[in-house]
C-alpha cells in the first residue's frame, strides 16, 4: 500500500514538474490561437504641441533610489526627453538613505538647460527605510491619477508615456507592464529563458492579466493602488496583482522596451535572483486568495505559472528522494535515478569548469537546474527568516 502511494506521488510530482513547463504553455498557445490581440495605436506625437495635448493623461513617474550616483544622471535626462506634455507629467525622485552622491548629482541634472522643463520633486531621506517605504511615500506625493514606477538603471522608450495613455483610455485597463531588455546579452540559456517568459506574458495577457510585472517600467491607476506589506520583496509582483483583485486587467505591452543598464557580475546575480526567489516564495503565500475559481483565467495562470514556479524546487528535491525509495520496487525507477544523477553532474561540472555547452537545449537546462537550486536557497532563506529587511544595491 505504501509502495503504491509513493509511486502515485512520485508520478504527479513528475506531472507538476512537465505541466508547468511544457502543458501549460501549450495550454496558453492553444488558448490563444484563434484570438485576436488587439493593441491600441501608440499616438505619433514628435514633440509638436497642439490641442489634443490637453487630452492626454497625466502620469506621476516614482522612482527610488538608494546609492544610484552611477546613472542617476542619465536616468534624469532621459525623463526629459519624453515626447509628452511637460505639465502632463511629473517626476518623483525619492533618495532613501543614500550613502553615496545620488542626491547631489541629481540636483545638478535637475539644473541642466535639457532638464529646465522637467516638473519634478526631489525627496532626500535620511535613513535607508527600505523600498516598499519609498514607493508608498511617492504615491502619497503623486499630484495626478495615473502612477509611472520606473528604476533608475532602466531607460524608458520616448513614447512610452503614449503608450500608457492609449492602454488607459480602456476603463477595464488598470495597469500596463512594459516590455524588458538588458543593454547586454546574457547567456544563451537566459536568453531563451526570458523569449520564454514574454510569449507566455504575452499569452497570460491576451486571455486575461498579466501576472506581475518588471520594476523597470509599468504603470497603474492611482486609484488601483494599495499599499503592500513593509516587508515586500517583489513589490512590482504584488502592487499590480491587487490590481487584478480589484477586478482591473493588467495589460502586458511589449512593443514598448526599457533598457536595464546596469551590468551585474556573477556574484550581484546570484544575490538577485536569490532575493527574486525568496519574493516568489512569499508572494505565494501573500496571494493565495488569487488562486480561487472566482478569477478565472487569472487563477489558472497563477496557479499553473507563479505558484509551481515557486513550489518547484521543493518538487524536485521530493523527486529525488522518493525516487531512491522507489530504486527496490522496479528498474525503471533506477535508470530514472540514473538519469537525474547524470543530469546533475553534468550541471554541476559545467559549473566547476565554467564549460560554455555549445548545443542551446543543454544551455538552458544549465540554466534552469542552476536557477532552481537558487530558488530553493532563496525561498528557504524566506522561511528561516534570513532575507534582508531593507533593500540593498546589488
Amino acid at each position: 500500500m505504501l509502495d503504491i502511494m509513493m509511486i502515485t506521488i512520485f508520478a504527479v510530482a513528475i506531472f507538476l514538474v512537465v505541466y508547468h513547463h511544457a502543458i501549460y504553455p501549450l495550454m496558453l498557445k492553444i488558448a490563444t490561437k484563434n484570438k485576436k490581440t488587439s493593441h491600441p495605436e501608440i499616438n505619433k506625437r514628435c514633440y509638436i504641441f497642439s490641442a489634443a495635448d490637453k487630452e492626454l493623461s497625466r502620469f506621476s513617474i516614482i522612482i527610488p533610489a538608494f546609492n544610484e550616483a552611477k546613472f542617476i544622471a542619465e536616468k534624469i535626462r532621459n525623463l526629459s526627453f519624453i515626447d509628452y506634455p511637460s505639465d502632463r507629467y511629473e517626476l518623483i525622485l525619492l533618495c532613501d538613505g543614500c550613502h553615496d552622491d545620488t542626491h547631489d548629482i541629481a540636483l545638478q541634472t535637475f539644473a541642466e538647460l535639457a532638464c529646465h522643463d522637467l516638473n519634478y520633486q526631489l525627496v532626500n531621506f535620511k535613513d535607508n527605510r527600505g523600498k516598499v517605504a519609498a514607493l508608498k511615500a511617492g504615491v502619497a506625493r503623486a499630484k495626478f491619477d495615473n502612477i509611472v514606477f520606473s528604476d533608475v538603471s532602466a531607460l524608458l522608450p520616448v513614447n512610452s508615456l503614449l503608450m500608457l495613455a492609449s492602454h488607459f483610455k480602456n476603463p477595464e485597463v488598470g495597469a500596463v507592464s512594459g516590455g524588458y531588455q538588458f543593454i547586454q546579452k546574457g547567456s544563451a540559456g537566459e536568453q531563451s529563458y526570458w523569449r520564454y517568459q514574454s510569449m507566455i506574458k504575452a499569452r497570460e495577457s491576451s486571455l486575461a492579466s498579466v501576472l506581475g510585472a518588471h520594476g523597470a517600467f509599468y504603470a497603474l491607476r492611482k486609484s488601483c493602488y494599495q499599499d503592500v506589506p513593509a516587508d515586500t520583496i517583489n513589490d512590482d509582483f504584488l502592487i499590480p496583482m491587487n490590481v487584478i483583485k480589484l477586478g482591473y486587467r493588467v495589460i502586458y505591452e511589449p512593443r514598448v522596451v526599457a533598457i536595464e543598464l546596469e551590468q551585474v557580475n556573477l556574484e550581484q546575480d546570484m544575490s538577485r535572483r536569490l532575493r527574486i526567489a525568496a519574493g516568489n516564495f512569499q508572494q505565494l503565500i501573500y496571494l493565495l486568495p488569487l488562486l480561487s475559481p472566482k478569477y478565472g483565467w487569472n487563477a489558472i495562470n497563477f496557479a499553473s505559472g507563479k505558484a509551481l514556479r515557486a513550489i518547484t524546487p521543493f518538487i524536485l528535491v521530493f523527486i529525488f528522494i522518493s525516487n531512491i525509495y522507489l530504486i527496490s520496487i522496479h528498474y525503471f525507477f533506477l535508470s530514472l535515478f540514473v538519469c537525474q544523477i547524470l543530469l546533475y553532474s553534468l550541471v554541476i561540472l559545467i559549473n566547476l569548469f565554467h564549460i560554455s555547452p555549445k548545443l542551446t537545449v543543454l544551455k538552458l537546462i544549465c540554466y534552469l537546474v542552476n536557477g532552481y537550486w537558487v530558488a530553493l536557497k532563496g525561498s528557504l532563506k524566506y522561511i528561516f527568516g534570513l532575507q534582508e529587511k531593507i533593500w540593498t544595491k546589488i
